[in-house]
């Protein structure tokens, strides 16, 4: 997807979960400085929210003619990055196949499996590979590596001192800010997945991710970012839940993240914050189990 063509639809994304909270600015220079885009794109957004019926006209003032709804939504998939839909796919992989530690991987059948250039694979192993989660070997292969208790609890350290740093720091977000849209909506689409968790359990990993660079992305840190992208890999391949459990405990941690999103949504941040380390909590205690089951 062409640079421009995803920054339009995360644009018009964004101004929808701005909608959704009330904020719609009444020049298309605020629409354009609320969503950080040029005023061309601006229009372009009004002009696309006409064509489906949303509003009557593409100019100002706005006349809304029905509520947003899911379908007015770009799909996650057409506005992710390069580097997020890498990272997704692998993470889908490890899901589905569930390589053991100690396997093998080649950056260029990996470049032909996720439909990218083999320095794109480089890089983002690279990244992985700060963290001991995969090893460089020669000829451009690479072995994932299995960890130790003391690893996961220092890793479970380091991730509750992010996290509920940047949880406290969503409680700073303005109130007419588009973040408060996208937590109703990613708050749907927990609830839509658990509805359907026996045909769509493998994507919660997906989901899980997103929702914690979400919290994350609060902090305005690019590291904590990146952390996160990391954490999620380890995390999720590490699960490996056998199939008599898997789906119980995908309920639980969803169940764990409303606790957290219904706790922000009514700005009660102690709760939101001891939500949180119940969670951390229960996913230590799953990363724990499936690294003595190693």
């Amino acid at each position: 997807m062409a640079r421009s063509d995803q920054k339009f639809k995360t644009s018009f994304n964004t101004w929808l979960d701005s909608v959704a909270v009330g904020n719609c600015p009444e020049t298309i220079s605020g629409l354009a400085r609320l969503l950080g885009v040029s005023r061309t794109l601006a229009r372009s957004i009004l002009q696309r929210a006409r064509e489906i019926g949303l509003i009557s006209e593409d100019s100002f003032p706005i006349t809304f003619l029905r509520s947003t709804r899911k379908s007015d939504y770009f799909p996650n998939s057409d506005i992710r990055s390069l580097e997020e839909q890498l990272e997704t796919d692998f993470m889908m992989w490890l899901r589905t196949m569930q390589p053991p530690p100690g396997s093998r991987l080649r950056e260029a059948v990996l470049a032909r499996q996720f439909g990218v250039s083999n320095t794109t694979v480089r890089e983002f192993l690279i990244g992985l590979s700060r963290f001991g989660f995969i090893r460089k070997e020669p000829q451009r292969s690479w072995i994932l590596e299995g960890f130790t208790e003391k690893y996961a609890l220092e890793l479970h350290e380091v991730r509750q001192m992010f996290e509920t740093r940047a949880i406290r720091a969503v409680f700073t977000i303005p109130k007419e800010d588009p973040f408060w849209g996208k937590m109703l909506r990613i708050r749907q689409e927990h609830i839509q997945l658990r509805r359907e968790i026996e045909t769509r359990f493998i994507e919660f990993s997906e989901l899980d991710s997103r929702f914690h660079r979400m919290l994350n992305a609060a902090t305005g840190n690019r590291f904590m970012d990146g952390f996160q992208d990391s954490i999620s890999l380890i995390f999720h391949f590490h699960y490996r839940w056998s199939n008599k459990n898997q789906v119980e405990r995908i309920v639980l941690a969803i169940q764990e993240h409303l606790e957290i999103i219904d706790a922000i949504l009514e700005r009660d941040q102690d709760a939101a914050v001891k939500a949180l380390e119940r969670h951390l909590a229960t996913a230590n205690q799953t990363f724990l189990a499936s690294i003595n089951r190693d």
